[in-house]
């Protein structure tokens, strides 16, 4: 097989006079800690007609353990090559200079299928390898699809839905699956008798920069401290209070409210502070701490037949303020 080096020669030696599209996809040998390994990285272009300009399956040695059901002909989610192929390839670091030429040439428009998820494994492979982000966006295709049809559905699915023939193609084989993405645009161009470049200007909102999941990603990580902070306060209670409020009385934290971090953390130190203990869950005699008073009648009910009463967190402020 012609490596990425030398294929990105060819296609960059000469002017193009339209509008080319890359569709492209990622494997990952796993996602251990939300960070995904990159393993493969497979790519379609195409001129604006969808003619193949060129297609690679670039093998990238992750330098990881595999999760086991990657690996297992038995699991429909298995990569399509051996853990012995993937060690003789080169790391992330030697395809980083191809890899970024391919994504920030201009004049073309990038297209994936769940894409955040592989501009994201993109990301957190220049991490690995203390190289700079590549900058470029992409339109997501499957955002693209559910908007059109008013349904979700795999790739593959969508695949079999617009009956094109990919009897000699892979799932999880990354350009196998880029083309597949490939085959999705080029279906919605031929019903909607646009050409791709019409329809994706049309949905302009869809594309995902990789600024976009970069600060995704600061968010969750931020998100995941501040959970880490509240559980560790979880069945404790502080061993001296200036003013003993709520003197042991036990509080869990509405689920809803607690993914407003900062909030629910600044609620979870106030009753920790002025005597109260913080579970995860409780049983019964205690709270059930509430953004505010507007709790749908069903689940008051079931907080009440689980012995807890409900309180806000404006209540919580004002018994912490007498």
């Amino acid at each position: 097989m012609i490596t990425i080096y030398y294929c990105l020669e060819k296609v960059y030696s000469g002017k193009m006079d339209n509008k080319t599209f890359l569709f492209f996809d990622c494997e990952c040998a796993n996602c251990y800690e939300g960070v995904g390994k990159i393993c493969s990285f497979g790519y379609v272009l195409t001129d604006s007609e969808f003619n193949i300009i060129e297609s690679e399956d670039v093998i990238i040695n992750p330098e990881t353990e595999f999760d086991w059901y990657l690996l297992s002909p038995k699991n429909s989610c298995h990569l399509a090559y051996s853990k012995d192929y993937f060690r003789i390839k080169p790391n992330f670091a030697s395809y980083y200079k191809g890899i970024k030429k391919l994504l920030t040439t201009g004049d073309r428009y990038i297209a994936g299928f769940s894409v955040g998820n592989d501009i994201g494994f993109v990301n957190s492979a220049c991490e690995r390898y203390s190289l700079p982000y590549i900058q470029f966006r992409a339109i997501d295709l499957e955002n693209l699809l559910n908007r059109e049809f008013g349904c979700k559905k795999k790739l593959s699915e969508w695949i079999e839905f617009m009956k094109y023939d990919t009897s000699d193609l892979q799932t999880h084989k990354s350009v196998d699956d880029a083309k597949m993405t490939m085959y999705c645009l080029k279906y919605l161009a031929e019903n909607k008798g646009k050409s791709g470049e019409e329809i994706i200007k049309e949905n302009e909102d869809l594309f995902i920069s990789n600024e976009q999941i970069i600060k995704l990603a600061e968010e969750r990580k931020y998100k995941k401290e501040v959970l880490e902070k509240i559980k560790k306060l979880y069945g404790k209670k502080k061993p001296q209070v200036q003013k003993n409020i709520f003197n042991g009385t036990k509080f869990e934290i509405d689920g809803k409210f607690l993914r407003k971090v900062d909030d629910a953390y600044e609620i979870v130190k106030l009753i920790y502070d002025y005597g109260g203990i913080i579970s995860e869950h409780i049983s019964n005699k205690g709270y059930v701490v509430f953004e505010n008073e507007n709790v749908p009648e069903g689940l008051k009910t079931k907080i009440q037949k689980r012995g807890l009463e409900l309180i806000s967190i404006d209540c919580v402020k004002s018994k912490c303020s007498c």
